[in-house]
C-alpha cells in the first residue's frame, strides 16, 4: 500500500463528502433527511477488498478519525473505532468475496454503509443523553447506505484505475 496516495484519495473523498454532497448540493432530501453517500467508506471498504488486514486497520482508523473529525456530532474516536472494527473484519473475508461483481460490491456497501451510520448515530444519541431514535436512525441509515451502494461500483471502478500506484496486485476488469 502506498500511503501517501491513500492519504491523498481519502482527503479527496471526505472532501467531496462534504462539498458536493451537501444540502443544496448532490444531497438527496427524503422525508426530513438529507440523504449523502459515505465516500470515505466506501474508500475504505475498497482497501478492505484489495489489502492486508493489518494495512486496512491503520488505514480505516486513519479514515474514521478523519470522519469523525468532519461530523456535525458524535463523540471523537467512535467512527474511527466502527471503521476499524467493521473494514479490518472486512478484509478477513475478501478471499471468499467475489470483489470484482457490481452486485458484491453494491451489498457491500450497502451492508457496511448501514451498520456504521445505524452504530455511529445509536451511539451519538446515547452519549449526548438523547433518545435513541432507533427507527429514525434505520431509515436514515438505510437512505445513506442505499446512496452509497449506487455509487460505490462506481468508485471502487475509478479506484481500480490507480490499481498500480495504490501497489493493488489484483488483475483488473476484463471488458
Amino acid at each position: 500500500m502506498r500511503w501517501l496516495l491513500v492519504a491523498i484519495l481519502g482527503y479527496a473523498s471526505l472532501a467531496i463528502q462534504t462539498a458536493v454532497f451537501r444540502p443544496g448540493g448532490l444531497a438527496l432530501p427524503i422525508d426530513g433527511h438529507w440523504a449523502r453517500p459515505d465516500l470515505a467508506l466506501v474508500f475504505g471498504l475498497f482497501l478492505a477488498l484489495y489489502f492486508r488486514p493489518g494495512e486496512v486497520f491503520v488505514a480505516a482508523w486513519c479514515l474514521g478519525m478523519a470522519s469523525d473529525l468532519v461530523a456535525v456530532g458524535g463523540r471523537l474516536g467512535t467512527g474511527a473505532l466502527l471503521f476499524c472494527g467493521v473494514l479490518t473484519g472486512l478484509s478477513y473475508l475478501r478471499e471468499s468475496l467475489n470483489r470484482r461483481w457490481i452486485f458484491t460490491q453494491s451489498l457491500l456497501a450497502f451492508a457496511t454503509v448501514f451498520v456504521i451510520h445505524l452504530a455511529w448515530q445509536v451511539a451519538s444519541r446515547y452519549f449526548a443523553g438523547a433518545p435513541l431514535g432507533v427507527l429514525r436512525s434505520v431509515e436514515t441509515s438505510v437512505l445513506d447506505a442505499a446512496y452509497a451502494a449506487i455509487l460505490a461500483p462506481y468508485l471502487i471502478w475509478l479506484l481500480m484505475r490507480l490499481r498500480g500506484p495504490l501497489g493493488v496486485t489484483v488483475e483488473p476488469y476484463e471488458i
